[in-house]
């Protein structure tokens, strides 16, 4: 059967050609895959891609010079194909794969170099070294050495910064601290990780190093994750807030908290803050009560120079009023 279909592929009329390709796939059986070799250089673009699928159905450990025909021709995707299953081939895969990692073509240089990681992870020295940052960032995700990729935290491409604290993640591992690590993108990532652990252990050191210049996705990230913290006793991290070049940190982290501490802390933001803290502070108390203290200068900064904190402190009385607080 496999003998009449294979006659079949140089019959004249191109369907019963296409029928023995058909029929060919159908019976799976591998010894047909020489047969198909000869079609890769078809002038019909479907034998071409017929055979391109049998190759990669079919090749395996005993067809290297295959491999080593796919690696060298000058289309394009038979070398980006030499490389994807060049891997079947096991160590020997490596000096084709060698090849293939200098290819002029982007697509199969990187595919090579995947294949080179995944069968011999002793490799990832020199694809760290590549001057694509995609091959680096295959060479993390092949390794489990920490200290190998909190040296790539100063990677000078971000994706790979980001790939190398991925990765550690991935094998249970982050950094204490990104000390000298300047990418804000990395940072933040690495605070939404770090600070559910900083919280539980009470590292409020750590916390404060973070609110000196947050930027406002770093604010969402420390408030978001302290809004159901009592840290009115952390008088390090307090004192760190107030004295953060962010104006607008102490305003959001009180904005879902109750009682004295918070009261005095927005009392003392209303007298002493910047504008736009102080817009935050009042736009944070509509609908709810408001305290005796705050209520009393309400009336103050309904008349105060900047229209803006004007126009939400009289605002503020007009809803306090409603829900029947003294102003």
């Amino acid at each position: 059967m496999l003998q009449l279909e294979l006659e079949r592929l140089k019959h004249k009329d191109v369907r019963q050609r296409r029928m023995a390709v058909r029929r060919l796939f159908e019976q799976n059986d591998s010894a047909a895959l020489s047969a198909f070799l000869d079609l890769l250089d078809s002038d019909d673009e479907w034998f071409v891609d017929k055979s391109v699928d049998a190759i990669r159905k079919w090749v395996d450990a005993e067809h290297r010079k295959v491999v080593v025909k796919l690696s060298i021709r000058k289309e394009e995707r038979l070398r980006l194909l030499a490389a994807e299953i060049a891997p079947r081939l096991g160590s020997e895969s490596l000096p084709i794969l060698s090849t293939l990692c200098t290819d002029e073509t982007d697509a199969v240089r990187r595919e090579a170099w995947r294949s080179r990681l995944a069968v011999d992870s002793g490799t990832i020295p020199v694809a760290i070294e590549s001057e694509d940052h995609v091959v680096r960032k295959m060479a993390i995700s092949n390794s489990g050495d920490v200290d190998f990729l909190e040296n790539m935290l100063q990677d000078p491409h971000p994706r790979v910064r980001e790939a190398a604290l991925d990765q550690m993640v991935q094998v249970g591992h982050i950094p204490s601290t990104l000390d000298g690590v300047q990418d804000q993108r990395l940072r933040q990532k690495w605070a939404r990780l770090k600070l559910p652990e900083m919280i539980a252990s009470n590292d409020e050191i750590s916390i404060s190093k973070l609110c000196h210049n947050p930027t406002a996705s770093m604010r969402k990230i420390i408030a978001e994750n302290l809004d159901q913290v009592d840290w009115f006793d952390w008088s390090l991290f307090i004192d760190a807030v107030k004295q953060s070049e962010d104006s607008l940190l102490l305003p959001r982290l009180l904005r879902s908290k109750r009682g004295p501490i918070a009261d005095e802390l927005r009392l003392e933001l209303l007298n002493e803050a910047e504008d736009m803290a102080r817009v935050r502070v009042l736009e944070h108390l509509h609908g709810r009560e408001v305290s005796t203290p705050i209520a009393s200068l309400l009336p103050t900064l309904s008349e105060d120079d900047n229209p803006l904190v004007a126009q939400v402190a009289l605002s503020l009385m007009n809803d306090s009023a409603t829900l029947g607080s003294e102003v």
